[in-house]
């Protein structure tokens, strides 16, 4: 395997500002946020709506942390992370309605 096809030397890793992680956990909240508005009024009640705030601050937190970490490798590293949080929160909040129904 070569340097450049390492994961921990990826461009969206290394040298990215920050925006492309925004973006890309933009769009994955806001669909998150409008199926989860869907599920509001199922069982079990306030699930979905808590996984909306949930959501919500964590799309917060990145854009904070966008511009308030100075560290490039820490910022990419925690934007990562914070997407992914935003996928398991979803996930989450879908399994238990699913399994409440």
């Amino acid at each position: 395997m070569s340097e450049s096809q390492k994961v921990t030397r990826q461009e969206a890793l290394t040298s990215d500002s920050g925006r492309t992680w925004l973006i890309v956990a933009g769009v994955i909240a806001a669909l998150c946020l409008v199926m989860l508005w869907f599920m509001r009024e199922m069982p079990p009640l306030g699930a979905a709506t808590a996984g909306m705030v949930a959501i919500v601050i964590a799309y917060l937190a990145m854009v904070a942390i966008r511009f308030g970490v100075n560290h490039l490798r820490w910022r990419l590293g925690l934007l990562a992370v914070l997407t992914i949080v935003i996928v398991i929160i979803f996930g989450v909040v879908s399994w238990m309605t699913i399994l409440s129904a």
